[in-house]
């Protein structure tokens, strides 16, 4: 092993005597994730995960009120004050313009498209990010895929994961679960969401925040199921308020 070594480090030196020392080297190290990605605007789930992946497919899985929504929003606002691109894909025709402003979306800045199916809305969505046209896509939601032909919606899925291994853009997927149990997921047949995903995070309403007799936000734990950072099974804790403007802080 040692003479093989030595003969390599022999003909690298030998070549960059006569090419020049740029002609073979090798790479920088670098660090474990350059992955690069967006701020969750909360400090505690940041401090777990980086923040969002760009290039790969981040999972909010999570009862309704339990926080997904917010998070989204909160995403898209943070892209788009780096001068990125959103899309949103309402499928199920439930996106509230007056909370996605107080979360900080530039609504004039958003696009927000309507699709029939869910099919539809994976052909989009793979269209604009393999134009390059968006820093942020979000999909709203797994739900509303339930009535969509299994195969042409895995296939779709896969298309549009690879895309995104191309481009630098972030897709994040809203998974409701409306009995609670995380290991029971809507997916149609063969929407293999959790294999494609790089990041899976869990939000979980834990209580409201009140002011006197007013409700003023709520706190939500996050635990991490899925991430490239090593952080499975970790949780941050949330808070979510909303006094005109929504704020999200680590607890």
């Amino acid at each position: 092993m040692g003479s093989k070594k030595q003969r390599l480090d022999q003909t690298v030196s030998a070549i960059q005597a006569r090419w020049g020392s740029r002609a073979l080297r090798k790479p920088a190290p670098q660090a474990p994730d350059a992955i690069p990605r967006i701020s969750t605007c909360f400090p505690s789930l940041d401090a777990l995960t980086g923040g969002l992946p760009r290039g790969g497919i981040t999972e909010l899985l999570g009862a309704p009120t339990a926080g997904a929504t917010t998070l989204a929003l909160k995403a898209v606002a943070q892209a788009q004050a780096g001068d990125d691109t959103a899309l949103y894909l309402d499928l199920g025709r439930t996106f509230d313009p007056d909370y996605a402003a107080r979360c900080g979306v530039q609504l004039d800045h958003l696009l927000l498209a309507r699709p029939h199916s869910g099919l539809e809305a994976l052909e989009a969505a793979r269209a604009v990010v393999a134009g390059g046209g968006a820093g942020v896509l979000v999909f709203d939601s797994v739900a509303d895929l339930l009535t969509e032909p299994a195969g042409p919606l895995a296939s779709g899925l896969r298309q549009l994961a690879a895309a995104l291994a191309r481009s630098s853009c972030a897709a994040l997927f809203l998974t409701p679960l409306y009995f609670g149990d995380v290991n029971s997921p809507p997916y149609p047949p063969g929407f293999a969401l959790p294999h494609y995903a790089t990041l899976r995070l869990h939000l979980e309403k834990e209580a409201w925040l009140q002011s006197r007799h007013d409700v003023r936000g709520y706190k939500a734990q996050v635990t991490v199921l899925k991430s490239r950072q090593g952080s499975e099974g970790r949780r941050a804790s949330l808070a979510i308020t909303f006094d005109g403007v929504v704020r999200g802080n680590g607890t």
